[in-house]
């Protein structure tokens, strides 16, 4: 129970405290930054996913045709929307006629891996960049994202997800926080080798390097975990920035981590070999660092509570160790029970509330209920 306790709250500790300063550490050591080509302008696809995104498709598009990026074309990867998307934005077409803009309107609605896929078929470009129909660019994002192709063997290129700020919404301060952290962290990893996971809001690859994965895989994962598989790079360039509002309520932000998880399991033990660090290097170090800890980390927490139970008896130590867990869970009931925003409630319900996801995400998988379709928060549109 010792070798349990200690290995699993190690495990906790290094993935959310020890990893993020070996970065940093690292950082100091091998000084090295990517660099960026701003005078190739290869034809650009840029791919738009889209289910019932009638609140935002137009402003979207808006978006998009302000771009200051001089040769790229918009197609709408429509999963078989039932409200009003492809009628507001067919009369957006009309209304710009100037601008290549086409909507590819899959049969059945199997989620959003599925109509990118037919999309990338219908593209002309030779640089894909994805976007979700929520997220605004930066006029200069779309630049940004096709300077960093600077060699063959870059594949992927991610960009910067930043949620809006407001502070009536405590999940944007707790996204946030979190957020700032994980993104700091990718751009030490992009510079030194390549990144272990990107973003779904804004990113760009090769259409001769594109592939099409199982359904219910998102490209954040699955994308740069092949790219290092391959051994070529995952980028990531923090100048190319999208908008994005975070949920309103705790509830919107649980689905969405619930969403996320919901290859949890196939993630952690599948393509084992993306930890041989003697054939992949920096991208083996990185990935079970950032990516298979992180998966593994509710489970931890799982083991370290179990055991602490048992190791009670064992002197002092054990019983103020589960005093400060029961504490913790203390203070995330009454964040949860009261909706307090003070950071002493919120912070740990939004730790817990990530934890339960991946149990969940992990559990539905098991179950056959983890899925390739989505539902959106409603107040993130």
């Amino acid at each position: 129970m010792k070798i349990i306790f200690w290995v699993s709250a190690f495990a906790i500790f290094y993935a959310m405290v020890g990893y993020p300063l070996t970065l940093l550490l690292l950082e100091k050591i091998i000084k090295r930054k990517n660099t960026k080509d701003y005078t190739k302008k290869p034809m650009v696809s840029v791919i738009i996913s889209a289910y019932n995104e009638e609140k935002v498709i137009e402003k979207k598009l808006a978006n998009i045709i302000k771009t200051d990026y001089p040769n790229f074309e918009v197609i709408i990867a429509n999963d078989a929307s039932s409200d009003k998307t492809v009628s507001i934005a067919c009369d957006f077409i009309k209304n710009h006629p100037a601008y290549d803009i086409k909507v590819n309107t899959v049969k059945n609605h199997l989620g959003k891996t599925n109509a990118q896929d037919e999309a990338v078929e219908a593209s002309k470009g030779e640089i894909l960049v994805f976007s979700d129909a929520n997220s605004m660019f930066k006029e200069d994002a779309i630049k940004e994202l096709i300077a960093y192709f600077t060699s063959d063997d870059i594949e992927y290129v991610c960009g910067s997800l930043i949620y809006k700020e407001d502070d009536d919404l405590a999940s944007v301060v707790a996204e946030n926080a979190y957020w700032n952290m994980e993104l700091r962290m990718r751009e030490i990893e992009s510079n030194i080798r390549t990144i272990a996971a990107g973003n779904g809001a804004i990113y760009a690859c090769r259409k001769k390097d594109y592939r099409n994965y199982n359904l219910v895989s998102s490209h954040d994962y699955e994308m740069p975990l092949y790219a290092g598989l391959n051994k070529k790079r995952a980028l990531y360039n923090k100048d190319a920035i999208a908008v994005e509002k975070a949920g309103a309520t705790t509830a919107d932000e649980f689905k969405r981590k619930v969403r996320m998880q919901r290859r949890i399991l196939t993630n952690i033990f599948t393509n084992l070999n993306r930890l041989n660090i003697f054939k992949y290097g920096w991208f083996s170090f990185f990935h079970f660092c950032h990516k298979t800890l992180r998966f593994m980390q509710a489970f931890f927490h799982v083991l370290v509570f179990i055991s602490n139970i048992f190791l009670v008896g064992e002197g002092l130590f054990y019983k103020i160790t589960l005093l400060g867990q029961l504490i913790f869970l203390l203070l995330a009931f009454l964040g949860k029970l009261t909706g307090k925003k003070t950071k002493i409630l919120y912070f740990p319900m939004y730790y817990t509330m990530m934890m339960l996801a991946q149990i969940l995400g992990a559990k539905n998988q098991l179950t056959g209920k983890s899925k390739a379709t989505w539902e959106k928060a409603e107040s993130t549109r």
